[in-house]
Order: C-alpha cells, then structure tokens, then sequence
C-alpha cells in the first residue's frame, strides 16, 4: 500500500489576471534584412498577401533570417498567434525557433535566451496559428528566428505576429504540498533544475503543469503535464500546487 505523507506549506503569492492584449502591436521592431518592411508584422493587419504591404519579409541570400519586437517592459508570455503569407510561398514557413530575451540580444550578444518555441512546419499559406511557448518565457525581447533555410530563397516571411502573456498564473507560492516517497509516473517532462525551488518555477510557468516530482539526491525535476499514476519511490517527492482563490 502506497504511504502517502502530505507536509502542507503556507507561503505568500497571488492570481495574476487581466485583460487578453496583443502586447507586439505596433512596438518598436527590428530585422536581419529587410529593415524597411519589419513593422509590418505588428501592425495588426493579418492580410496575407504580400502585395498589399502587411507582411514582413528576408532579403533574398539571408541564410540566418530573424525579426524581432521590443514590447518595452517584461511579460511571462503564453503564445504567439502567427500569420503567414497565403498569396504565395507558404511552405516557406518552417523551422522557426521563437526566443525571449530581457535584454535586446543585437546589442548585448551574451544576454541569455529563453526558449519560447520551436516551431517545425510546414504551415499552410495564408494560414494563422496559435504557438504556445512551452518553457519559462519571461522577457521584454522576442525574437522569431528562420532555421536550415533551403536556398537564398527560403525567405521569412511573417505577415502578422501578435503576442500573449500568461493571464493566469500557478500560486505557486500559497499552499505547496508535499507527497514524501512518492513519484508519480505517467505524462512527465524532465527539467534541468539545481533546486525544487526552480523545478517549483518552470511548473509555475508551465501552463500544462499540474505537479513536479522531485529528487533532493539527484535534483532531478519532472513536470506533470498529464494523466499519471503515483508509486512509491524512496528520495523522491510530489509536489502539487492550488490556485489562490
């Protein structure tokens, strides 16, 4: 029979909500190429033909294309919602790697990255889709960046990107409980962690997390991010948290 010994621990924190915006519309924008045509992405505009002067787009020969929004205060952000170019080229639209920086990475080249998303593709021409940021996006800077272009033609093209924050946050810090020798087993990702204090961060960030185990020994984390099952496990502890009410 399972042992379950819950330790109940009281902390301080709050809900975060508010109001769903488009934090990118109209912020200050910056490119690889193409400098003329970067504000384009955030004007609020999603029409997808290039033609009609909504779209941004590489300069043919960019082989390591990115466009870049300074939305001009730090946000932990949900998803971005992207629009490609439906007139032409769709398959274009492959290979995105989606980072958020606190500091503007074109000047201060060693400022760290947050993975936002990775995004494989192929997307549909003319399509919109929503891209959830699945890791600790925290950051003023976000930045799309167009990975293994296939020829100088292999253009990025993005004729709307709007981006959300997170309106609702894990109380992480209110009532943290505690399940002593048992791991839960099942829909779990591992973390790269040195404390529960950081495992507990990225579950707080993470808005399919519902509980992390956790291993004082090893510091290993895993996020529960689904159905799973408990089973006893000597150093390991669950960790599952309640929203503020």
């Amino acid at each position: 029979m399972l042992l379950l010994k819950a330790v109940l621990l009281l902390t301080l924190g709050t809900v975060v909500t508010c109001i769903v915006n488009n934090l990118a519309l109209n912020k200050p924008t910056s490119s690889s190429t193409s400098a003329h045509l970067k504000g384009r992405a955030i004007d609020g505009n999603r029409d997808s033909t290039f033609l009609n002067h909504s779209c941004f787009q590489s300069q043919d020969g960019d082989m390591q294309p990115y466009w870049m929004v300074d939305l001009q205060s730090d946000f932990v952000l949900e998803y971005l919602t992207i629009t490609n170019r439906g007139d032409c080229c769709g398959g274009r639209m492959h290979n995105l790697k989606i980072e958020v920086f606190t500091d503007d990475p074109v000047q201060n080249p060693l400022t760290p990255s947050h993975l936002c998303a990775m995004y494989d593709g192929p997307m549909a021409g003319g399509a919109t889709e929503n891209i959830s940021c699945s890791c600790a996006a925290q950051g003023r800077y976000v930045r799309v960046r167009g990975l293994d272009r296939k020829s100088e033609k292999d253009l990025l093209t993005l004729c709307e990107v709007e981006v959300y924050e997170r309106t609702q946050t894990w109380c992480f810090n209110t009532k943290l409980q505690r399940l002593v020798g048992t791991r839960y087993v099942g829909n779990v990702v591992p973390v790269d962690v040195t404390s529960a204090v950081e495992c507990s961060t990225h579950c707080s960030y993470n808005r399919s997390c519902i509980g992390f185990n956790y291993n004082y020994n090893t510091h290993d984390c895993e996020l529960r991010v689904g159905s799973a099952n408990a089973s006893s496990a000597n150093d390991w502890f669950y960790f599952f948290q309640l929203l503020c009410r």
